[in-house]
């Protein structure tokens, strides 16, 4: 018995020695230095709040805090009596920042960007915004025309709406002057005439413009060569060509011989910069367009080049016309007396005699339409997703209602008999 007694004595001292020590630990480890404990305002400027700090370290620690972050707002948190290790935590955390704590300083620094390595013509941001352009290329051919005597402004031009400066095909008048033909006598051909102003006005121009080109290729006064489209990234470059590349054969440094190709046909580079002013979202435009064709001789290779370039105001789904680009396509053609002038020549030479070939040149000009529209960006595309896809989801669940709302009603029609011989038999047995 003295024993038992004399064993829960010892368990008892020994349990009192080792609460005394938990509790001795627990007031060391919340007692806090006073030296330690900082207190700030949250409209403090970041830079300021970090020299407070890095005296503090210093003075403590011999570590000094410095901040290679571009940030220079206020912290935007307050602190009070706390201790300097953990307003640094804070005050990073907050504004999205990183602490780096290395053997002599403690640096602040902005979180790693993932992109900022990816060039910049590579990366786009998914606010990033997109112009689609469309284009109608139509190639009239001039001659026609002036026999039709069409006016293009005329045509073209509506109540608030103009068309183009004034891109004016030439008549002869001075060919005929010099002919000796007298100034009363000039016969004057039709104007080529289009305009270059846009008024902020949109409605059905696009349609009529189409309509009125689709018109003419009937009438074989041209035709519509190709209607591209593509779509361009805010401030890139954006180009259409309609031709083809010819290669022309060069040496290199090495007397090798290569080949070096040329693109021509028609071609369009286009350049969107989008701005939003007041409310108004519009985008100025930067338009290059080249005709280009070659010609091939025994000595040498010429391209015949016609640029235009301009910059112009546009809004989203606004038009804009581009004329004036003339190229001339010559073709052989042979004229005379019908059938004998194709015979073959060893035919007594009668062909020689009835006919002969001519070369007929062709002056064409190409009209260019095009349409600027702005894109959604892909935040909001895949918000009108989300919402689809939530009013589908609601659309089905109604169909499905409505079918067993559907299926409930045929039910009860088809055992309504049922349903009365029972409920009269019920009535009967009473």
């Amino acid at each position: 018995m003295k024993r038992l007694t004399t064993f829960s004595i010892i368990i008892f001292l020994l349990a009192g020695i080792l609460n005394a020590q938990v509790n001795l630990e627990r007031e060391l480890t919340d007692y806090k230095n006073p030296e330690e404990l900082v207190s700030l305002s949250e409209s403090i400027p970041f830079k300021q709040a970090i020299e407070v700090l890095s005296t503090v370290s210093e003075k403590l620690t011999g570590k000094k805090v410095v901040s290679t972050s571009s940030f220079e707002g206020p912290i935007g948190i307050e602190i009070k009596n706390i201790p300097y290790w953990k307003a640094i935590i804070i005050i990073a955390q907050y504004n999205s920042l990183v602490f780096e704590e290395r053997a002599n300083v403690i640096v602040i620094r902005d979180k790693d960007d993932p992109t900022k390595d990816y060039p910049e013509d590579v990366y786009a941001p998914v606010n990033e915004r997109e112009v689609k352009i469309s284009a109608l290329l139509f190639e009239a051919n001039v001659q026609e025309m002036r026999e039709m005597g069409i006016n293009w402004e005329l045509i073209l031009q509506q109540n608030g709406l103009t068309i183009g400066g004034d891109l004016l095909t030439f008549s002869d008048e001075s060919q005929q002057q010099q002919e000796g033909q007298s100034e009363a006598n000039v016969i004057k051909s039709p104007d080529f005439n289009l305009s270059t102003e846009s008024e902020f006005t949109m409605g059905d121009f696009t349609g009529n413009a189409t309509a009125l080109f689709k018109f003419f290729e009937t009438n074989n006064l041209g035709e519509i060569v190709s209607r591209p489209n593509v779509t361009v990234r805010n401030k890139k470059v954006g180009r259409i060509q309609i031709g083809a590349d010819i290669s022309i054969k060069q040496r290199d440094f090495a007397g090798n011989v290569i080949d070096v190709f040329y693109p021509t046909g028609t071609i369009i580079e286009v350049t969107p910069y989008i701005y939003e002013e007041d409310g108004l979202t519009y985008i100025l435009l930067q338009l290059k367009v080249e005709r280009s064709s070659a010609s091939v001789d025994a000595l040498s290779t010429q391209i015949n080049k016609t640029v235009a370039s301009t910059e112009v105001l546009m809004l989203d789904g606004e038009q804009t016309v581009i004329g004036g680009l003339l190229v001339n396509e010559s073709t052989n053609v042979r004229r005379g007396i019908p059938f004998l002038k194709d015979l073959p020549w060893w035919v007594l030479g009668i062909r020689y005699l009835t006919g002969y070939d001519q070369e007929q040149i062709v002056q064409k000009e190409v009209i260019i339409l095009i349409e600027a529209e702005l894109m959604k960006p892909l935040k909001e595309r895949i918000e009108e997703l989300k919402n689809n896809k939530i009013v589908d989801h609601r659309n089905e669940n109604l169909d499905a209602l409505e079918n067993l709302n559907k299926s409930n009603r045929e039910f009860r029609e088809a055992n309504k008999e049922r349903i009365k011989k029972l409920l009269n038999l019920d009535k009967d047995e009473e």
